[in-house]
């Protein structure tokens, strides 16, 4: 429990940081809105190549935005860039939000990234952990002690009965740090999220998930940004998401051409060069794919970012009986579909017919 006193000490700390941006967003020479985005991720990887897809097909520019993502190690944190006033945006799970609400350092998602609950906790194979009830005396890697991955641990441990500190967490980051922790065995249990664990798989290392029901039908996170700021923040926002709707259309239909795009802007994610590429570029595709599941931008669901308030209510209710807040609210007063009309206005079909054609 005292981890979880320190996540919401984090999050109400930043309510009172000095704010170092401007009454509003800036605007670029050429008439286009600056946003600065921050997501929870220690590195690159192709979960994210859909942000890569938004800028290097230029729907950021042809919807007039110019995004600025800064890359933060938990989604307490990337939360807090936002409280703060030194990002606008965040793409975050669903805890950092919740416990601000709670906090009086409201958050709103205005579109939803990860439609389902994306933390679990999994086991490298021939491990003698099988349930949660093992876990006392363990050591649990996670990309930092303030993630979600983190998070979700403690809070599985606490449904449980357990004592949280009876496990030592191990910061093991992400990338080629996260699969050489893992291999060494610096690890005996991960703490971490949907994406990782299929780029742990693509190593070679088998995977055992421990049986958690009670996340079954929750919703994940999304786009958030201040509740009061919303209505001022509307239009670019819109405008942003469509951008975004946009880049999970290509991606759906060329999974491939999208994570190339990744690696024209960020090198840095695209693996080992003793790799051949095709290789690379099947096992990166594999991770978009499970980002993708559920996005609503298959042929015949041209919908995306609308979020089930009957999920996030789950959600919040969740959270409420993992202590992680003290009482439920509305789901509405965390999350809003009122943009999601406009952003979905494009064609979603002449986006997919650029992305079959693309290279």
């Amino acid at each position: 429990m005292r981890r979880l006193a320190g996540l919401a000490a984090l999050v109400m700390a930043a309510a009172t940081a000095v704010s170092c941006g401007s009454s509003g967003p800036e605007t670029t020479a050429d008439g286009r809105t600056v946003l600065k985005l921050a997501i929870a991720t220690p590195t690159w990887n192709a979960g994210f190549s859909t942000l890569a897809v938004a800028e290097t097909r230029k729907y950021f520019e042809q919807e007039k935005v110019d995004v600025k993502i800064s890359l933060f190690d938990s989604g307490t944190r990337a939360a807090q860039q936002v409280i703060a006033g030194q990002s606008d945006l965040a793409l975050v799970t669903a805890e950092p939000v919740g416990i601000g609400q709670e906090k009086g350092t409201p958050l709103t998602y205005f579109a939803g990234y990860y439609p389902k609950w994306i933390s679990n906790i999994q086991v490298p194979a021939g491990s003698g952990v099988r349930s949660v009830a093992d876990l006392p005396g363990k050591r649990v890697g996670v990309t930092a002690v303030a993630s979600s991955g983190a998070t979700f641990v403690r809070t599985a441990m606490k449904m449980e009965g357990l004592d949280a500190n009876s496990v030592k967490f191990i910061p093991i980051g992400g990338g080629a740090q996260q699969i050489n922790a893992i291999k060494s065995g610096k690890v005996d249990v991960l703490g971490l999220w949907d994406t990782q664990y299929q780029i742990i798989e693509n190593a070679g290392i088998g995977l055992t998930p421990l049986p958690i029901a009670s996340t079954d039908k929750l919703f994940g996170g999304g786009f958030a940004v201040k509740a009061d700021e919303l209505k001022d923040l509307r239009d670019p926002l819109t405008r942003f998401g469509r951008a975004m709707a946009k880049a999970m259309v290509f991606a759906q239909a060329n999974p491939e051409a999208a994570v190339q795009d990744l690696w024209k802007l960020h090198p840095e994610a695209r693996g080992p060069a003793s790799t051949p590429e095709a290789t690379l570029l099947a096992n990166e595709a594999k991770v978009l794919k499970v980002r993708l599941n559920g996005q609503g931008v298959e042929p015949g669901h041209d919908r995306w970012g609308e979020m089930d308030e009957q999920a996030v209510t789950a959600t919040v209710s969740f959270m409420r009986q993992a202590g992680l807040v003290k009482k439920t609210f509305p789901a509405t007063e965390i999350f809003t579909n009122d943009l999601i009309p406009e952003i979905n206005k494009f064609s979603f079909d002449e986006i997919r017919a650029a992305a079959k054609s693309a290279k």
